[in-house]
Protein backbone atom coordinates (compact mmCIF):
# COMPACT_ATOMS: atom_id res chain seq x y z
CA UNK A 1 0.00 0.00 0.00
CA UNK A 2 2.62 1.98 0.48
CA UNK A 3 4.13 1.70 -2.60
CA UNK A 4 1.33 2.82 -3.93
CA UNK A 5 0.80 6.12 -2.13
CA UNK A 6 4.53 6.97 -3.01
CA UNK A 7 4.00 6.15 -6.51
CA UNK A 8 0.85 8.37 -6.65
CA UNK A 9 2.57 11.01 -4.26
CA UNK A 10 5.45 11.50 -7.23
CA UNK A 11 2.56 11.47 -10.15
CA UNK A 12 0.97 14.35 -8.17
CA UNK A 13 4.24 15.99 -8.32
CA UNK A 14 4.88 15.51 -11.74
CA UNK A 15 1.47 16.78 -12.54
CA UNK A 16 2.28 19.91 -10.31
CA UNK A 17 5.28 20.31 -12.48
CA UNK A 18 3.67 19.97 -15.62
CA UNK A 19 1.17 22.24 -14.57
CA UNK A 20 3.41 25.16 -13.34
CA UNK A 21 5.29 24.97 -16.50
CA UNK A 22 2.41 25.50 -18.81
CA UNK A 23 1.15 28.28 -16.21
CA UNK A 24 4.77 29.98 -17.48
CA UNK A 25 4.48 29.11 -21.01
CA UNK A 26 0.54 31.15 -21.01
CA UNK A 27 2.15 34.20 -19.24
CA UNK A 28 4.57 33.96 -21.89
CA UNK A 29 2.24 33.96 -24.73
CA UNK A 30 0.24 36.51 -23.04
CA UNK A 31 2.85 39.35 -23.05
CA UNK A 32 3.55 38.09 -26.49
CA UNK A 33 0.00 38.58 -27.48
CA UNK A 34 -0.29 41.69 -26.02
CA UNK A 35 3.26 43.23 -27.96
CA UNK A 36 1.45 41.80 -31.41
CA UNK A 37 -1.45 43.83 -30.11
CA UNK A 38 0.29 46.75 -29.50
CA UNK A 39 1.97 46.59 -32.68
CA UNK A 40 -1.01 46.16 -35.31
CA UNK A 41 -2.19 49.12 -32.87
CA UNK A 42 0.90 51.23 -34.34
CA UNK A 43 0.49 49.74 -37.43
CA UNK A 44 -2.66 50.82 -37.85
CA UNK A 45 -2.25 54.85 -36.19
CA UNK A 46 0.86 54.75 -38.56
CA UNK A 47 -1.32 53.89 -42.10
CA UNK A 48 -4.36 56.19 -40.97
CA UNK A 49 -1.74 59.39 -40.71
CA UNK A 50 -0.09 58.24 -44.00
CA UNK A 51 -3.59 58.06 -45.58
CA UNK A 52 -4.52 61.88 -43.76
CA UNK A 53 -0.85 63.18 -45.03
CA UNK A 54 -1.78 62.17 -48.83
CA UNK A 55 -4.68 64.36 -48.30
CA UNK A 56 -3.54 66.87 -45.84
CA UNK A 57 -5.51 69.57 -48.22
CA UNK A 58 -8.76 68.43 -48.15
CA UNK A 59 -8.74 66.77 -44.13
CA UNK A 60 -7.04 69.87 -41.93
CA UNK A 61 -4.54 72.54 -42.06
CA UNK A 62 -1.18 71.25 -43.33
CA UNK A 63 0.38 72.74 -39.77
CA UNK A 64 -2.13 71.49 -37.67
CA UNK A 65 -0.95 67.42 -39.27
CA UNK A 66 2.38 68.46 -39.37
CA UNK A 67 2.39 69.27 -35.51
CA UNK A 68 0.22 66.28 -34.63
CA UNK A 69 2.75 63.84 -36.06
CA UNK A 70 5.48 65.28 -34.49
CA UNK A 71 3.67 65.17 -31.34
CA UNK A 72 3.11 61.81 -31.40
CA UNK A 73 6.54 61.02 -32.54
CA UNK A 74 7.85 62.69 -29.45
CA UNK A 75 4.89 61.00 -27.37
CA UNK A 76 6.19 57.76 -28.72
CA UNK A 77 10.05 58.20 -28.41
CA UNK A 78 9.11 59.06 -24.94
CA UNK A 79 7.53 55.72 -24.41
CA UNK A 80 10.24 54.18 -25.35
CA UNK A 81 9.07 52.94 -29.20
CA UNK A 82 11.03 51.67 -31.90
CA UNK A 83 13.45 53.73 -33.44
CA UNK A 84 12.24 52.88 -36.62
CA UNK A 85 8.62 53.71 -35.69
CA UNK A 86 9.73 57.42 -34.24
CA UNK A 87 11.40 57.73 -37.14
CA UNK A 88 8.95 56.78 -39.66
CA UNK A 89 6.44 59.05 -37.92
CA UNK A 90 8.81 62.17 -37.99
CA UNK A 91 9.07 61.03 -41.91
CA UNK A 92 5.39 61.54 -42.29
CA UNK A 93 5.93 64.81 -40.43
CA UNK A 94 8.24 65.68 -43.01
CA UNK A 95 6.29 64.47 -46.00
CA UNK A 96 3.31 67.08 -45.04
CA UNK A 97 2.76 69.69 -47.79
CA UNK A 98 4.52 73.05 -47.08
CA UNK A 99 6.19 71.64 -43.94
CA UNK A 100 9.21 73.00 -43.29
CA UNK A 101 12.45 71.75 -41.68
CA UNK A 102 12.42 74.84 -39.18
CA UNK A 103 9.32 73.52 -37.53
CA UNK A 104 10.37 72.48 -33.47
CA UNK A 105 10.99 68.69 -33.43
CA UNK A 106 12.19 68.05 -37.08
Amino acid sequence: MSASVDTLAEQMLTLVDIVSAQEKDIKALKEQCRKLEEHNQAVMVAFSAFFHVLSVGRVAKASEITSLLQNISKIAEQEGRPKESVAFLQELARMVPGHSDAEPGA
